[in-house]
């Protein structure tokens, strides 16, 4: 990630990469309006997309959002999707507005902002205003290829052409319209003819307005000829209408409560159905656990993925649940994992040092008190003492079944999000699920750490009293009750940060199921329709570089399972995918993971090779 060379010409930040002034160095916050922030007018639909490619020090953003908050016709909920090559530090972001003299008018905004201001890596970012997403990717704009949603606006605010010819380049056109709605408008200062032809090509009717204290600038608005083709639809999201806004998710874990949190922030009314008769029995009912990433080597798809579930988890505990996390140290203890540490030196997320990692981002973590709070914000309604059976579909809802012959219905939505028991609901032939237990063991204090500790096996901080250590790991023992086999395991396992000399008193252990994939990544989306993929797709040794048709999924069926020991991480990304398959939203991932994630991958390998 590159990160950006500025200094200040009469008080106005000046890019010594691009020479050239982010904005009118006399007017920019005047100019920043006539051009993108007051020159449309909001749909009043739920949701209204603006993308914008180069964020800069964000003044668009903060006075788009101004706006959105004062409009009395504005949509229900603004996602703002902005990409950004160059890395600006916090304290010259805040520099920038002090220097312009406007600190004080976006204080408000630009602290919560800045208190959440990732470090310089490139990654998808999010951040949460009230009724507004903003989502930061750093990256060059090439990144638009990863990226899915369908803008109603487009901000094009890079430099001048002439000095940023990557922004205006034909190469961009075909993604730009791939990821418009029809009617989306493009604004910018620009009213190069290069950029004109650009957009002509691309199914964009373009004109010309008078532009800032300039004779000329261009809008364009997006008319499709054709509709795109997809090599990969496959693992296309498919929107599916529903009769009202009523989501049943089965399961109280953590991927349950993540998910109701965030579909509370769309106004959808949620009920979670639990067997047990309160809250916290499974797997993420632990008193201590950790928050970390897997350092693998880079590239790896499940390594990036567990990396950037780290980082938006800790922002996301953060910002919503005010969680303080003050780091994990990782240590190598195979050669194998050595050599993945040594090849991650570099990364700016860990700090590496012979065979131990310190993740300042990670931490020890309460799962009870975590799945506790989100609940109580979504304000879900949790039902106990309901073991879930089955459903019926009828006239476009669920209809809920229950042990006790109970029944629940009038459910537009069902999410499955029960862990390790939704392999006992699906029946895909090639979806192969394990259900793996884990023993963590309850000690009195014994190591005086104020980290969270991590190796062949985890030490947590001590906590009223409390140490926990763990977790054992076996596929093949279903016994939900504690052995004492596990806790001698946990205690062996634990020997490295021993000094020899410590009394260990076990107080207690308790036993969680959790569920993993073949390939150990979740399992996170719309159910799909297996007699279709099969009959559509069974040419796919001789078709696969050619375009597909749409897919067909089990309406409304929607799946997040399977997230292994990772969940308090890859939960929070999951949640935002679903939403964003639910609602016709912005990803809030890379697209490249939707083939890592999506339910069918595993049938589709299978098709690619001819089986």
């Amino acid at each position: 990630m590159k990160k950006a060379r500025l200094v200040f010409k009469n008080n106005t930040p000046f890019s010594l990469d691009f020479d050239d002034f982010y904005f009118n160095s006399n007017d920019g916050i005047n100019e920043s309006k006539y051009i993108y922030s007051e020159a449309f007018d909001w749909d009043e639909n739920d949701e209204f997309i603006i993308a914008e490619l180069g964020f800069g020090i964000g003044l668009n953003f903060f006075l788009t959002l101004q706006r959105f908050f004062k409009s009395k016709k504005a949509p229900k909920r603004l996602f703002y999707v902005s990409v950004e090559g160059f890395y600006i530090e916090k304290e010259e972001l805040r520099l920038c507005y002090k220097k312009l003299g406007i600190y004080e008018e976006f204080k408000e905004y630009l602290e919560e902002f800045l208190l959440f201001y990732p470090k310089c890596k490139q990654g998808y970012y999010r951040f949460y205003f009230k009724n507004c997403f903003l989502d930061l990717i750093f990256d060059d704009v090439s990144v638009l290829k990863k990226l899915e949603f369908q803008a109603d606006i487009w901000y094009l605010d890079g430099f001048a052409p002439r000095k940023n010819k990557a922004m205006f380049e034909q190469d961009l056109m075909p993604d730009l319209a791939r990821l418009s709605k029809e009617n989306a408008q493009i604004l910018t200062f620009s009213a190069s003819s290069f950029l004109q032809k650009n957009l002509k090509n691309y199914g964009f009717i373009v004109e010309k307005i008078r532009g800032f204290k300039k004779r000329e600038m261009i809008r364009a608005k997006f008319q499709p000829k054709s509709q795109n083709c997809n090599k990969e639809a496959y693992f296309a999201r498919v929107m599916q209408s529903i009769p009202n806004k009523k989501i049943a998710i089965i399961g109280a874990g953590i991927c349950a409560a993540t998910l109701a949190y965030e579909l509370k922030l769309r106004d959808f009314e949620v009920s979670v159905f639990e067997k047990n008769s309160i809250l916290n029995q499974g797997a993420s009912g632990n008193e201590s656990g950790i928050l970390s990433s897997l350092i693998l080597k880079p590239e790896v798809a499940l390594g990036e993925f567990s990396q950037n579930a780290l980082i938006e988890a800790s922002r996301f505990y953060k910002k919503i649940l005010n969680l303080n996390l003050n780091g994990v140290f990782e240590f190598a203890h195979t050669l194998a994992m050595e050599q993945r540490f040594l090849a991650q030196s570099q990364n700016i997320l860990f700090k590496i040092e012979k065979n131990r990692a310190f993740l300042e981002d990670a931490g020890a973590i309460s799962p009870k008190k975590i799945v506790a709070d989100l609940f109580k914000l979504s304000e879900a309604k949790l039902y106990f003492n309901h073991e879930f059976t089955g459903f019926e579909y009828k006239n476009e809802k669920f209809i809920l079944k229950f042990k006790n012959n109970s029944k629940k219905e009038d459910f537009a939505i069902l999410i499955y999000a029960m862990g390790a028991d939704t392999k006992d609901f699906l029946t895909y032939e090639e979806m192969k699920l394990s259900k793996v237990r884990g023993q963590v063991t309850h000690l009195k204090p014994f190591c005086d750490t104020q980290f969270a500790l991590s190796s062949k096996a985890y030490i947590c901080p001590a906590k009223d009293d409390l140490q926990v250590i763990g977790a054992s790991y076996d596929r093949l023992n279903s016994n939900p009750l504690p052995q004492n086999s596990d806790d001698d395991e946990n205690l062996k396992n634990i020997k490295e940060f021993l000094k020899g000399d410590e009394k260990l008193e076990i107080k207690g252990s308790k036993v969680g199921f959790r569920s993993y994939s073949s390939d150990r990544f979740a399992i996170i989306g719309a159910a799909y329709d297996e007699n279709f993929y099969k009959q559509n797709y069974k040419a796919l040794l001789w078709t696969k570089n050619k375009p597909q048709i749409p897919p067909q999924n089990i309406p409304n069926l929607y799946l997040n399972f399977a997230h292994g020991s990772r969940a308090f991480s890859t939960s929070v990304l999951a949640a935002r995918y679903l939403c964003a398959l639910i609602n016709n939203e912005p990803l809030g991932i890379f697209k490249d993971f939707v083939s890592c994630i999506h339910p069918a991958r595993f049938l589709i390998r299978k098709l690619k090779k001819g089986l």
